[in-house]
């Protein structure tokens, strides 16, 4: 295996090279954010001298890695609050390849880079493409935040995470040509909270001209009650401050692994679950990085690639390690009775307009239409909440975008896993899209032979066309037509021999959802 050498702007790095892909681990995008860069933004990576070893990945944020999370994460690498490195794959060091820059998921508390679901190298090899892995602050040290907080050099107090987010894209554009990347033509990606933080820095008018393409896999497109405006967020961030006895201000003088656990108990403490619901350290509305919820912003006129999976609920209400045991942290409603009671809530929750439909009406739209009195609750359940979760204003999104004249590209993946999993979960596509289905953890849950290596493989071939060009259509499938408002249609992803353009799947379904459906159609 050779050891390349690198120039960058910082200094010299030695990777590995093996099978015509060069691998860079562990390469610091910014300053470690520790001591009085403790919820600060993120300062610029100190230049080295001599060679940096980057054969072994960086340290992952600090995190609880458990239940659901587990069914795409291995186990953790080290964890620490210096965590701001990023993962390079280049199949030319010497070329100008596209740049996909990739953001984890893990509900911005759970997940880092250098995950085996997210190796670089397949995709890397087969689409001719510049991977990159980023890890950034997740939980309080990532997304606390307060006017008390203020950064004195940019005068924002929230959003820690997306800021690194940024900064990581800044020191890739920077160092694009010593990778073998081209800076002009550079893709931001993720999924599902890594998706999201894509979605909010695509409407952020001063990022204009860092990145050409976005693509968002299972984005949660919340507003509040999921996530927070600014003094919610820091609300939550004084009654933490108050319960481990010091000032707002001083949080930032607090040793990392200190604050850490201190809020990774406040935030499951029932008084606080029942006053607050979720931990308020996700995106903050703070006016500054995030102007507009993603309902009402605009996002760039870029080439979008934007889709779902069909049974997103399943990762939390049936979700199967590949030993059978449940991982999933929730149960779902069992009886027609308890189904009643759980749409209410959940629409409660997640429809926050005015006039939300009613729980009775939403399941008979849901029901077996042959047999309307025999509600399976289980399966229904799935359906309102995949849609209402993820697949509404997720097409509401894209039809928006859409309707601006920007090429909109869509999908539902809908390869149903093997026994003993279930459906066609949250998280599932990821390994399909970087080629590591055959990975140790994930080959199990997936399956494996040609079926899915042949899915696995369009894939990454429409992702990096879409990478390359803007269009994610290749030679051996149907054409990925644009999403069109009036008559919108995706790409349905089920196996090799089932993939191509559908009607948007259960458009009437949709109907229960004015205030996505209806802007849509309206924008």
């Amino acid at each position: 295996m050779d050891r390349p050498v690198i120039d960058t702007p910082y200094g010299r790095i030695e990777g590995t090279s093996d099978g015509g892909v060069t691998q860079f681990l562990g390469i610091p995008y910014a300053s470690p954010p520790t001591g009085g860069g403790r919820l600060r933004s993120p300062s610029p990576a100190t230049p080295w001298t001599g060679v940096r070893d980057a054969t072994v990945p960086g340290n992952a944020s600090l995190q609880k890695l458990g239940g659901n999370q587990t069914w795409l994460y291995e186990p953790l690498p080290p964890t620490s609050s210096d965590c701001l490195y990023l993962n390079v794959w280049a199949p030319d060091l010497g070329g100008k390849a596209p740049l996909l820059v990739w953001f984890h998921g893990g509900a911005t508390r759970n997940g880092h880079g250098a995950a085996g679901a997210f190796h670089g190298a397949h995709l890397a090899r087969r689409g001719g493409v510049v991977v990159v892995t980023v890890n950034y602050r997740l939980g309080a040290l990532g997304g606390l935040a307060h006017p008390d907080l203020v950064d004195p050099v940019t005068g924002t107090c929230a959003n820690w995470g997306l800021q690194d987010k940024i900064a990581a894209l800044r020191w890739i554009r920077e160092c694009a040509h010593a990778l073998g990347g081209d800076a002009d033509n550079l893709t931001i990606a993720g999924q599902s909270s890594g998706a999201m933080n894509v979605a909010l820095m695509a409407q952020h008018a001063d990022l204009d001209g860092l990145f050409h393409r976005m693509i968002m896999q299972s984005p949660p497109l919340f507003q509040p009650p999921m996530f927070a405006e600014l003094a919610e967020a820091a609300e939550y961030t004084e009654a933490l401050a108050e319960s481990i006895g010091v000032p707002v201000s001083s949080l930032t003088a607090l040793e990392c692994t200190t604050l850490f656990e201190a809020e990774n108990a406040f935030s499951k403490s029932k008084d606080v679950l029942a006053r607050m619901g979720r931990p308020r350290t996700s995106p903050v509305r703070d006016g500054m990085l995030v102007r507009e919820w993603p309902y009402h912003g605009r996002p760039a006129p870029l080439p979008m690639l934007i889709g779902w999976n069909r049974d997103e609920a399943r990762f939390w209400y049936d979700l199967k390690d590949a030993d059978g045991s449940v991982i999933s942290p929730m149960v779902a409603p069992e009886t027609e009775e308890a189904l009643v009671e759980q749409v209410g809530k959940l629409t409660r929750l997640y429809y926050p307009f005015a006039a939300p439909p009613q729980a009775d009406d939403v399941i008979a739209a849901y029901a077996d239409p042959s047999d309307p009195l025999d509600v399976d609750a289980d399966a229904v359940w799935n359906d309102i909440y995949t849609d209402l979760v993820f697949r509404a204003p997720i097409v509401h999104y894209a039809t928006k975008h859409a309707g601006t004249g920007a090429p909109t590209f869509a999908y539902e993946f809908s390869y149903p896993l093997p026994s003993p999993g279930k459906g066609t979960p949250h998280a599932v596509e990821v390994p399909f899209v970087f080629g590591t289905t055959a990975h140790p953890h994930l080959a199990r849950k997936v399956g494996h032979g040609d079926e899915v290596a042949s899915l696995s493989n369009s894939m990454m071939d429409m992702w990096t066309s879409f990478m390359r060009t803007g269009d994610p259509s290749i030679s051996r499938a149907a054409p990925w037509s644009p999403l069109q408002p009036s008559e919108p249609a995706v790409m349905h992803l089920v196996s090799a021999g089932d993939v191509g353009m559908v009607p948007l799947p259960r458009s009437g379904q949709l109907c229960c959802w004015p205030a996505f459906e209806g802007r849509a159609q309206q924008e």
